[in-house]
């Protein structure tokens, strides 16, 4: 098959213009300037495991984020569109600290002796009845109740949280 020097000439240019679109799609996102953000929460100086820490900002400019504490109290947030552990752009912020946990009730399975009797049922309706467990005082689940603040700045930002579940 031999082609037409203008069939060469398009489908030069069709594959130039391939290469140029695919290399402008392997730039970096255009998605928000983020700043490390992490830090260490603990209630009455003993570090929290299990917590969602939350930054809510309190300007137009700001983005939420939230993390988790780790056993230490540690945690990294991770802002709405962007990559995980990045933190959030600067600004100024309220920060929620919350963990619930609920009751365990132990699993009644069919050769278990207890299963279809009165105590199955007396468990199932404990457990249906049961309320969460408010670990981390209500006070610092909302950004209107909590005390705390966080202004993030450019660079890597460090915060530590010493919550008090007394009044």
């Amino acid at each position: 098959m031999r082609l037409h020097p203008h069939s060469f000439q398009l489908l030069s240019f069709l594959t130039l213009g391939c290469l140029v679109v695919s290399a402008l799609g392997c730039g970096q996102s255009s998605g928000p300037n983020v700043q490390y953000v992490h830090g260490v929460i603990t209630l009455d100086g003993a570090p929290i495991e299990g917590a969602t820490v939350s930054f809510s900002p309190e300007d137009s400019n700001g983005i939420g984020a939230s993390g988790m504490t780790q056993s230490d109290g540690s945690f990294t947030l991770n802002a709405q569109a962007a990559k995980p552990g990045a933190g959030t752009v600067a600004g100024e912020y309220a920060v929620t600290v919350s963990k619930v946990e609920m009751p365990e009730f132990p699993n009644i399975d069919t050769d278990d002796p207890r299963y279809g009797t009165a105590e199955q049922e007396k468990l199932e309706r404990e457990a249906n009845q049961a309320k969460p467990k408010v670990i981390v005082p209500e006070k610092y689940n909302t950004p209107k109740s909590s005390p705390l603040h966080a202004e993030v700045v450019l660079g890597t930002n460090e915060f530590k949280f010493e919550l008090i579940s007394k009044d």
